[in-house]
């Protein structure tokens, strides 16, 4: 009897431990999640730095070669004393002239420093190419290997001007789709709002092959923004929360 008794406290004993130690590994499994998580959120906040800083030296450079900001001057749309015309924006900048003009203002619409076709292509300007013996002129794309495409967002930072209102909200006001974009490194999901969703993502437009998108991505990061480009340019990312205007929000002014 006091044999079985011995053996029934060492086989309970036994057990004990073996709880003891998954909940310590539970536990330590727990702590290195957490921090494996935290060290990822600051590296990605670390690589915000030479991007934003590859995004200033673009539209540094690009004011370099023509003697402005991008969408200033005769960057802007002829509509704005510019020289580039609303017919002339790529298809997918929508059908009527509020949605081209809503979309060419987007703070996120990186299509002058990304692109290959020169934004005054077809203009006869003199700064449509860049022309040696003037040293003086366009000379993109200024913006090479990133992680680029397509977003939908909304115009409630716009306020039809190449300034933008940095005060506003990208999830307020009117639709504009397919906006060429640069994405942050900070991976979420879009976000749903009136029965639809914002800061979702594809490789392609929506046009010219409606009525889906391709490629579209289910994660990605939000978009880098762009304003003060007819003043102190400032790029702006919406940080680790993925919301904008928010105190994790990070700016890089361009001198």
């Amino acid at each position: 009897m006091n044999r079985m008794q011995e053996k029934a406290n060492q086989s309970g004993l036994t057990l004990l431990e073996l709880m003891v130690v998954i909940a310590v590994l539970v536990a330590v499994a727990a702590l290195a999640s957490g921090s494996l998580f935290g060290t990822l959120e600051v590296s990605r906040e670390k690589l915000t730095e030479p991007e934003m800083m590859a995004i200033a030296e673009a539209v540094r450079q690009f004011k370099k070669d023509t003697g402005y900001y991008p969408k200033q001057g005769p960057f802007n749309l002829n509509t704005a004393g510019g020289e580039i015309a609303l017919a002339s924006l790529p298809e997918e900048s929508g059908g009527t002239n509020a949605e081209k003009t809503r979309w060419f203002y987007s703070p996120a619409n990186f299509y002058q420093l990304t692109r290959a076709v020169s934004p005054l292509a077809g203009t006869g300007h003199m700064l449509e190419n860049w022309r040696s013996e003037a040293a003086r002129g366009w000379r993109g794309p200024y913006l090479k290997g990133f992680t680029d495409g397509y977003v939908d967002i909304r115009d409630g930072i716009n306020d039809g001007t190449p300034d933008g209102n940095a005060a506003g909200n990208p999830l307020t006001g009117n639709n504009i789709p397919d906006v060429p974009g640069v994405a942050d490194p900070f991976q979420f999901r879009p976000e749903p709002v009136g029965g639809g969703t914002l800061m979702d993502w594809a490789e392609t437009p929506r046009l010219p092959s409606p009525p889906g998108r391709l490629y579209e991505k289910v994660t990605w990061g939000r978009p880098y923004l762009l304003f003060g480009l007819d003043a102190q340019p400032l790029v702006v990312c919406m940080g680790p929360d993925g919301e904008y205007n928010t105190a994790d929000d990070i700016f890089l002014d361009i001198h």
